[in-house]
């Protein structure tokens, strides 16, 4: 059967009105060489890097699949950079973890180890390594470079909130709900020691000044600090003695001690929420649900040792003056050799904001620092902070006219379709659909509820919460004029389709059409915009929506009753009434031939009107409450959006849904449709607005609800949710996590195992019989290989590399056999692909011991592979140790020449000056 009826997709094209997500924090990049300029935040699922000197978004990066995935929207929930780093890594709220270059914004690693969403994120001090903590109370320890977990940290009972590197005792810190603190050796990837100094969730972790200070804060004001140090030897043979020699438990011993330094008390009330170090981990920020942000600095050894010899000089004098005897505590204070805590840290000015802090961010130059704040308002703000004594804080940039303060409610495209109007809770702005910048902002005195942009494109009407009617020139940017048209809120502005007036509907249960007319100003000779009240409707019930028939002959109004009344525009007398709703209207539309009308109401259906006689042609049952709905120009095909987040494509005629578009995480509340039916805008809860584009793709239904289905199914792994080992323990706790490509994966390498012993085994028996040699499957042909070996050198390279592990453990045990046995080959004849191959390899063995000593014909395979793979791994070491070296010299070389050349001009341009200056000196004596 051929395609009855065509259509063509829409695709999601961009987002914007997101400055600053609040669900996610805020991290400084370094762009260009610049790390104090650059900062990048979640919004939705892209990241955004804002330039805070100009004020302007430089770079949007977002994960191709999820962006051609229109059912999978996750959004960016934790970020994480290094500084002089190129990679930024982004933590979703599926629990996944990308890498993106700064440079390019190309993905450059993925890593998918938790079944929830990320709560903590860091880089260690050289950016080889990376640690997340997720929701489901466990954290990984991702190798960047080997793109591999090494570790899965499971031993806390609650959300982890922070996971933070103790780069000199190769140790990882990480913090919990569960009120405690544990530090894990990254060799062993088991927890050594357990802090439970605090009585309640512990929310932040920070490790300050060169690993010597840990700072944690929980509910309360304080800012619980300890000191960390290295355990001697002589202290490390006292313990063992003591625990080997004791009858009773005690504390095993350590490579570091953790003793409780004193606390920090926060000015702010409220538990704290979030905090951040700068670059050398020597100043600490932190801030709770207010407006207050605090800052601590922690001196080195001799700053701190010269306020306690401050603190004992004062204590003497007063002492000598009061005339007190020295007593032992007194003589204790004043032999004191160790700075306390009080002098080690030293606080700085405080930061007062505008509005509630989400996330701060921090880098220290030589005499300030610079400090950026998110903030719950949707805007950024930079600060600079002193380091000195004096407390001078200064506000240098703040980002804000780039989105609305709160959510948008309302939409509108121009009459060409080049500039979007946008209505939120405290203002109107103008945005231009090609750049997305927002070009106009008008602020209102209340929440915006409905807009109509007047033909021309210079002028907008605003319905506002309070029953105001604004008329606003977006050319010049002002208000022209305020007109009170209801007492209630005004919910509904339609131009009329002679475009020489409007009619208004509100909360006060009327309906009033107005004309537009031009007014002179007094005092002045120009002329302005202004609506004229004509005639006014009382009806019954709240007014819901009201809109004009394409042809401008009848007036439906959608009352708060769940009914849609129908009127003759030019008497006002009634015509019909649409019942059949069991909740309210929220949103309908009417046909450009004028013969349907389209309601959309809270009772989760969709009813296709006929405006001749009233009757209902069909009725559409959707899974959510419906917000909005929207004809498309010159069709009969239609846009919902509904409080699910979804936006879907209908078909009025054949009563079908076309495509389902995810929009938002959470309500979408309004949509718009451009007059030419090539864009769709939409606006949600979650504060971004998302512009969808027509394409010249075909779309068959059929097809569409195949694609559908196969995404459903694929929600849910064929094979479990654990990873079952033969041989060994029923479920091996991996950093990874056994996801659908992983399955697709296996499946790939099974078949090429498949393929490749079939092959062997006609070639064998062509050989036995002095046949000719077989030709390749088609399938080797496709991947571009001549040999069966590099066939399975192909398929092990398209395995991701966090997913190899997974991968190897879902292939049966016979073809394991099998593949190792084809490993040999490889290791003979490769040289750059042994990373690969010897990692696979070792996994085997290590997991797979048990079953494959146990098999007779497999010892002598396993021997042979231990020869060839010592083999090659020091053979391949040793010439990336010798590229390595070249490398090395040849960059000395380089720098030497560059040395000497910058030398020479600097030699050559002081000569010249000379000369110079010498030619001038000589004329001026002339």
């Amino acid at each position: 059967m051929g395609i009855t009826k065509q259509y063509l997709r829409y695709v999601p094209l961009s987002n914007f009105n997101i400055i600053c997500h609040p669900d996610c924090n805020i991290v400084f990049v370094t762009l260009n060489g610049i790390s104090d300029r650059y900062v990048a935040v979640g919004a939705c699922e892209n990241v955004v890097v804002w330039d805070l000197r100009l004020a302007k978004l430089v770079m949007t990066i977002e994960d191709e699949d999820m962006k051609n995935n229109t059912l999978k929207k996750n959004s960016v929930v934790k970020l994480a950079s290094i500084s002089e780093g190129k990679h930024i890594a982004v933590g979703y709220s599926d629990g996944l973890v990308n890498t993106f270059n700064l440079t390019t914004g190309e993905l450059v690693g993925t890593f998918q180890g938790h079944r929830s969403a990320i709560t903590a994120l860091n880089y260690d001090t050289n950016g080889h390594m990376l640690a997340s903590g997720s929701k489901d109370t466990e954290a990984v320890i991702w190798d960047i470079v080997a793109e591999k977990g090494l570790h899965r940290l499971s031993g806390h009972k609650g959300i982890i909130t922070e996971v933070k590197f103790m780069n000199k005792y190769n140790i990882v810190l990480t913090s919990s709900k569960d009120t405690y603190i544990k530090f894990w050796d990254l060799t062993t990837g088991h927890c050594f020691k357990t802090l439970a100094g605090h009585i309640t969730e512990v929310w932040t972790l920070s490790i300050l000044r060169n690993d010597d200070f840990v700072v944690a804060g929980s509910n309360d004001a304080e800012l619980r600090t300890w000191k960390i140090s290295e355990t001697k030897e002589e202290e490390l043979e006292i313990k063992m003695t003591e625990l080997l020699s004791s009858e009773t438990i005690l504390d095993f011993t350590s490579s570091i001690k953790c003793v409780k330094a004193g606390s920090l008390m926060r000015e702010g009330p409220g538990r704290v929420v979030s905090s951040a170090t700068d670059n050398t981990n020597h100043v600490l920020c932190c801030h709770g649900h207010g407006k207050l942000l605090e800052l601590f600095i922690f001196t080195g050894d001799g700053e701190a040792l010269e306020r306690l010899r401050n603190r004992q000089r004062k204590f003497r004098k007063k002492a000598l003056k009061r005339g007190e005897n020295e007593n032992d505590e007194n003589l204790a204070f004043l032999n004191e050799k160790s700075p306390a805590l009080q002098d080690v840290v030293r606080r700085l000015p405080s930061i007062l904001t505008d509005f509630k802090i989400k996330s701060v961010d921090l880098v220290v130059k030589q005499t300030h620092v610079k400090v950026v704040v998110s903030m719950s308002n949707n805007s950024l703000a930079m600060y600079s902070v002193s380091l000195t004594d004096n407390k001078v804080v200064k506000e240098l940039r703040k980002i804000s006219l780039h989105g609305h303060r709160s959510n948008v409610k309302v939409l509108a495209f121009s009459s060409d379709n080049l500039a979007l109007f946008t209505g939120g809770s405290e203002s109107v702005k103008m945005w231009s659909r090609k750049t997305l910048n927002c070009i106009r902002t008008v602020e209102t005195s209340s929440q915006v509820q409905c807009l109509c942009v007047i033909p021309g494109d210079r002028h907008v009407l605003a319905g506002l919460e309070d029953g105001n009617l604004l008329v606003i020139d977006i050319a010049a940017g002002y208000i022209i004029e305020c007109i009170s048209a209801h007492s209630k809120d005004l919910k509904s502005i339609y131009m009329l389709p002679d475009e020489l007036g409007c009619i208004t509907g509100g909360g006060d249960s009327s309906v009033k059409l107005w004309q537009l007319e031009l007014v002179v100003l007094p005092n002045s000779d120009r002329r302005v915009l202004s609506l004229l009240h004509l005639k006014t409707i009382e009806l019954d019930e709240n007014v819901q929506c009201a809109k004009v028939s394409p042809d401008n002959k009848l007036l439906a109004v959608a009352l708060l009753d769940n009914t849609i009344k129908i009127f003759f525009k030019d008497t006002f007398k009634h015509f019909i009434d649409l019942y059949g709703h069991t909740l309210p209207v929220n949103d309908f539309d009417i046909s450009y031939d004028s013969s349907l009308i389209i309601t959309a109401s809270a009772d989760k259906t969709v009813r296709i009107w006929g405006l001749d006689y009233g009757d209902c042609h069909k009725r559409l049952t959707t899974d959510s409450s419906l917000t909005s709905i929207k004809f498309i120009p010159q069709t009969h095909q239609f846009f919902t959006s509904d409080k699910n987040g979804n936006i879907k494509h209908w078909d009025a005629d054949i009563f079908e849904r076309v495509l389902t578009l995810q929009g938002h995480r959470g309500e979408c509340r309004n949509l718009s449709v451009s007059g030419n039916g090539y864009f769709v805008l939409s606006c949600g809860q979650d504060n971004v607005i998302r512009l969808f584009e027509k394409t010249e793709e075909p779309l068959v239904l059929e097809d569409e609800r195949e694609e559908e289905r196969t995404q459903e199914d694929e929600k849910e792994l064929a094979t479990g949710e654990e990873t079952n080992v033969y041989g060994g323990p029923s479920i091996l706790a991996l950093p990874s996590k056994k996801t659908i490509s992983s399955e697709k994966a296996a499946e790939l390498l099974l078949e090429c195992l498949n393929v490749i012993k079939e092959y062997k085994d006609s070639l064998h028996q062509n050989q036995n019989t002095s046949e000719d040699k077989p030709s390749l499957p088609m399938i080797m042909m496709a991947f571009n290989v001549k040999t069966a070996d590099d066939y399975l050198l192909e398929i092990i390279k398209r395995i991701r590399s966090s997913e190899l592990e997974e991968v190897l453990l879902l292939i049966p045990f016979s073809s394991v056999c099998y593949f190792m046995e084809s490993l040999i080959p490889l290791l003979n004849h490769m040289h750059h692909e042994i990373e690969a191959v010897v990692r696979s390899l070792v996994f085997l063995v290590q997991t797979l011991h048990k079953p494959l000593s146990s098999v007779k014909d497999m010892m002598p395979i396993l021997r042979q592979l231990h020869l060839l793979a010592t083999k090659k791994t020091n053979e391949f070491r040793d010439l990336v140790g010798e590229n390595l070296h070249s490398l090395m010299f040849i960059n000395n070389s380089q720098e030497e020449e560059d040395l000497v050349f910058n030398i020479t001009q600097n030699v050559h341009k002081k000569r010249k000056r000379q000369k110079q200056k010498l030619l001038k000196t000589t004329l001026v004596n002339f």
